[in-house]
């Protein structure tokens, strides 16, 4: 069909090796020819709107720039044949899709992908095979980095992975039936393997998931490794942000590149101020925070001068960028560095916890300084899986309707948090990578989960998170063999957060705040060190936080000279 301005092939059936035939809308420049393909694969309805961006204005504007845009179902998804399994069938999919579409009359045999979030996975996916008619990707917001990011968070378990199951569980979206599911009913149910029952429908996939909390052999099989990016001959850009939920995914194939591809010189990263849905379509505010109009990105622009420069080989401003450009929140600019992320000339201070026994609640004794700690006693805490730290405004992860704030003011009024609170710097301070928190830490439990909140304190008192991390206690020393603790044993905990990049201004304050629960995002740790898929005892645990001589507790930031 001919449409002004270019044509379009409705619902062409691709076939894959195994006989099974996925379905692709072709949009191809109006004029005859062979042009370069760019593909994207999705299971969220190639015809479907998300968000603020459909796929027909992207490819309007692709076909319109000499490409063709092809947009396919992933296996099992809307009009394609097949089950769908989410992740795992989406290499040799990948692989059989661009070669497809290289032997193509249109095709002058170079194809490129782009796509975020799932369609950032099945690039990589696709790249591990090395297509040879594959010659870049745009990877946005990839996951895939395997228990360290879904569908368990160094040992944690992902609710929100059973709401994109129930949401993504139909052949077609099921956008429509979250809105009318009692979150809280679902989230609350006990034990994890049957979640899905409430829900009103069984979910193999969860179920299986929910059954491998180890990195065993299960996920090793979808885990990039050392030797895949050594295999990996590609030039990428990395796309995601500061809040990007999947962030620790695109840093993961980021990183991975660049240690050990062929192609490690030519990956280049953007990270914004953008939450996971604005790393394709970006917001100035977030989470009530205003990053000024040089938040907003033209990303169909940066894709394209992209792909220019690696199908169409043609000169473009792509051929000079820099292969790092990250925005530095607080100063709200954007920096262009040669140099791979993060930046070089780092330095790690750090921050000690101190108080008088009594850091629990915004209005505690908790403090961090420079200075290391003397002889101090510990803070302590209920954990109640009863009562958990909720931290979003609203239960429905998909469909809800209330955003949450970044700031986490809200949270931090609960005893069952602990706050340590800097002074007012006299200068600011860059932070610039990947902050840690070693905490000394004992429970009187066999387990239980730690939970550490980075925030910039404004002098008003606002509270914003900057970056997160956790740790379930049985995974301090390995995600393959978990170790239960000794009740009122004290251990070292190394908790990684999220990577950042912010100028904290002068007359702000740093705040590290310790809890033990963030609930509905992650499923609550019960204590009792059973499995955590099928127990359904309870007990509360007494935790505490170490700081003195022996057992230092202290945040690592890292800090960049403006």
């Amino acid at each position: 069909m001919v449409h002004k301005g270019f044509k379009t092939l409705w619902d062409v059936k691709i076939p894959m090796r195994d006989g099974v035939r996925l379905s692709a809308d072709i949009y191809l420049p109006e004029e005859e020819g062979s042009f370069p393909s760019i593909l994207w694969r999705t299971p969220y309805d190639n015809s479907r709107s998300m968000g603020h961006y459909s796929p027909y204005d992207i490819a309007k504007f692709f076909t319109s720039h000499g490409y063709v845009f092809v947009i396919q179902d992933v296996r099992g998804r809307c009009d394609s044949e097949g089950d769908w399994y989410p992740f795992f069938n989406e290499g040799l999919d990948g692989y059989d899709t661009i070669e497809w579409i290289a032997k193509q009359p249109w095709s002058d045999g170079r194809v490129g992908m782009m796509g975020g979030s799932y369609a950032g996975w099945v690039q990589w996916a696709a790249a591990r095979l090395r297509p040879p008619h594959l010659k870049t990707l745009v990877s946005t917001a990839a996951g895939g980095y395997w228990m360290k990011e879904f569908p368990f968070v160094n040992g944690i378990p992902t609710l929100w992975i059973l709401a994109w199951l129930h949401l993504s569980g139909g052949r077609t979206l099921q956008s429509e039936l979250t809105s009318i599911v009692d979150w809280r009913k679902v989230f609350y149910h006990l034990p994890l393997s049957t979640m899905d029952e409430v829900l009103g429908r069984t979910n193999t996939v969860w179920r299986e998931w929910i059954s491998h909390p180890n990195l065993d052999n299960f996920w090793r099989q979808v885990l990039l490794s050392p030797e895949d990016f050594k295999r990996i001959d590609l030039p990428v850009l990395h796309i995601t942000g500061w809040y990007d939920g999947d962030q620790p995914g695109a840093l993961f194939f980021y990183e991975g590149m660049i240690n050990h591809s062929p192609a490690c010189k030519e990956q280049y990263i953007l990270i914004g101020p953008w939450d996971h849905g604005g790393t394709r379509t970006p917001k100035r505010v977030l989470g009530g925070v205003d990053f000024s109009e040089d938040a907003l990105l033209d990303m169909n622009k940066v894709h394209l001068e992209w792909f220019d420069r690696w199908l169409k080989e043609v000169d473009s401003p792509a051929s000079k960028w820099k292969r790092t450009r990250v925005f530095i929140m607080g100063d709200n600019r954007w920096v262009d560095e040669e140099d791979y992320w993060p930046p070089r000339g780092v330095q790690h201070a750090d921050y000690y916890l101190h108080s008088g026994g009594r850091a629990n609640t915004l209005r505690g004794d908790g403090k961090l300084s420079l200075e290391p700690p003397g002889e101090e006693v510990p803070d302590s805490y209920l954990y109640d899986p009863c009562d958990p730290v909720v931290s979003v405004m609203d239960l429905d992860l998909y469909g809800g309707k209330v955003e949450t704030p970044l700031d986490d003011r809200f949270i931090l009024r609960r005893d069952d948090v602990l706050v340590y609170t800097g002074g007012p710097l006299d200068e600011a301070v860059l932070v610039a990578g990947r902050p840690e928190a070693y905490l000394y830490a004992s429970s009187d439990c066999r387990d239980t989960d730690w939970f550490a909140i980075l925030s910039d304190v404004y002098p008003e008192g606002k509270s914003i998170t900057i970056g997160t991390g956790m740790l379930r206690a049985r995974y301090r020393t390995s995600l393959e063999k978990p170790e239960l603790m000794a009740p009122n044993e004290i251990y070292l905990f190394k908790i990684e957060l999220s990577s950042t990049c912010i100028s904290i201004q002068p007359k702000h304050r740093i705040r590290l705040s310790i809890t033990s629960s963030n609930f509905p995002r992650f499923a609550r740790n019960l204590n009792t060190g059973n499995d955590a898929h099928d127990d359904i005892q309870i007990k509360k645990a007494n935790n505490k936080i170490y700081h003195n001589k022996i057992y230092p507790s202290k945040l690592i930031l890292p800090i960049k000279k403006i």
